[in-house]
């Protein structure tokens, strides 16, 4: 039995970013939800990564924007693998501008495009001692004479527990285990430090760690906190010792934490209470492995309610690589990074440790503004020589020309509006049709080719 359209459709929109047709047909042909799920999680093993076109710093950052736009809107065959890879990096974000290393960046950027998919436990224990996190958050200046605890805070609050699942004692122990990871900022590479190690065992989330003292041990006494949080079993692992989970496993708490943080991205509201026992049952049971888990959101009856397929905005990336898959236009010289900032988000430059927020945090006048100059831009970018050079407007899926808007549909307004918004795969509600009709109607033919930047500033493109 073949899945519902607007099913594959919501679908594609939450995980490729837009529901392209093509990719609307694949799935909609398969047995069942399961089925396109399987399909829309089944991503290329190597994404390959960005050419760096310049020996400057903030330029290795946009050329690692570019790749990761283009990949998002032309590139992937599977495009969830970026989407996914954006989530992690708003979650175990770093800046460009505090690290200042392109490089680095792009090492950390790869490791969630590459195993984004794989296993949480091994994406905390590498991006843990990956250069850009060290400069980040200072964990390359953490040494036993001068412990600096931005790390093995934000580990616990932002990355793994959440805020109130832990004690002071546990931030102190967690900063002298990952003492003595460094880098060398002539070289930009990694660099471990014994000498800057505290070797001593600690008490952790109820938990002694740290026990074994050789110099292959020492350098994993830090991943034994990430081991302690995520922990094989119930009793191998801690235990929460404050705050409303005060006594839960921390690896019950882990589960939860992370499970909501997937669904606010991908579903935008609450979660079910079902919902979050069924993610983090499965994130348990398959040991955080993230492909199951990121399955059982999929699959369930939730995902596809009314109030999700109506509860998400899409983010400013979300609405760039919409307006990229409308219009064809590829992110170097056309994707305006300027904008996006202006939109509330640019990726490389999250605003703080915490990454982005969702829904209403881009939902603003200035925001707003910013959109309507970015579907502005993108018009502009359309029509470059529709005027001037070959009388084409330039869409993602075909162009039209000068001579069909003054001739051939002259007289055919509905007909030019249904042509444009066909060219650009948007489909729009009946209201939002409407007006486009109404305006078509009663313009002049010179002024319709205002209806492509009218299209991408509908409701429909500014939702998910």
């Amino acid at each position: 039995m073949a899945v519902a359209q607007s099913e594959i459709e919501h679908l594609l929109r939450r995980t490729e970013f837009v529901a392209r047709p093509a990719r609307v047909t694949e799935l909609t042909a398969l047995t069942d939800r399961a089925a396109a799920v399987a399909n829309v999680l089944d991503v290329p093993a190597d994404p390959g990564s960005a050419s760096f076109t310049s020996t400057e710093d903030w330029r290795r950052g946009e050329d690692i924007t570019y790749h990761w736009l283009d990949r998002m809107a032309f590139d992937s065959p599977r495009p969830l693998q970026e989407k996914l890879a954006f989530f992690w990096h708003g979650h175990f974000c770093s800046d460009l501008s505090k690290v200042g290393n392109g490089y680095r960046m792009r090492e950390q950027i790869d490791l969630w495009r590459r195993h984004g998919l794989g296993s949480l436990r091994t994406l905390a224990t590498a991006m843990s001692t990956q250069v850009a996190m060290l400069r980040y958050l200072d964990n390359n200046q953490n040494l036993n004479t001068s412990p600096n605890q931005n790390f093995a805070r934000e580990l616990m609050e932002l990355f793994l527990l959440g805020v109130g699942n832990y004690r002071e004692a546990d931030v102190e122990a967690s900063a002298a285990a990952w003492t003595g990871h460094t880098d060398d900022w002539e070289t930009g590479a990694y660099v471990w430090r014994a000498d800057w190690h505290d070797p001593n065992t600690k008490q952790y989330l109820g938990r002694t760690i740290n026990v074994e003292d050789s110099p292959e041990a020492q350098k994993l006494h830090g991943k034994e906190t990430i081991d302690v949080v995520l922990g094989a079993t119930a009793s191998t692992g801690g235990t929460v010792p404050v705050g409303p989970n005060a006594g839960r496993p921390a690896r019950d708490v882990a589960a939860e934490f992370i499970s909501k943080k997937l669904w606010t991205f991908f579903a935008g509201t609450a979660i079910p209470a079902d919902v979050l026992v069924a993610m983090r049952t499965t994130a348990l049971d398959n040991n955080f492995s993230i492909k199951p888990w990121l399955t059982t959101m999929l699959t369930h009856d939730a995902f596809y309610s009314t109030e999700v397929r109506q509860g998400l905005v899409r983010s400013p990336v979300d609405l760039i690589v919409a307006y990229m898959v409308a219009t064809g236009l590829r992110a170097r010289d056309n994707a305006p990074l300027w904008l996006m900032e202006g939109m509330g988000q640019r990726p490389l430059f999250p605003p703080n440790v915490s990454g982005w927020r969702h829904n209403g945090y881009f939902v603003n006048t200035s925001a707003m503004t910013a959109r309507t100059d970015v579907a502005r831009h993108f018009m502009w970018r359309t029509m470059q020589g529709y005027w001037d050079g070959d009388g084409l407007i330039r869409l993602g899926g075909g162009n039209i020309s000068r001579n069909q808007i003054e001739n051939t549909y002259r007289d055919q307004p509905e007909v030019l509006v249904d042509r444009i918004l066909s060219l650009m795969g948007v489909t729009a509600s009946t209201e939002s049709k409407n007006a486009l009709y109404d305006y078509a109607r009663n313009s002049e033919w010179w002024e319709r080719n205002e209806l492509v930047g009218l299209a991408l500033m509908m409701p429909e493109m500014n939702v998910a």
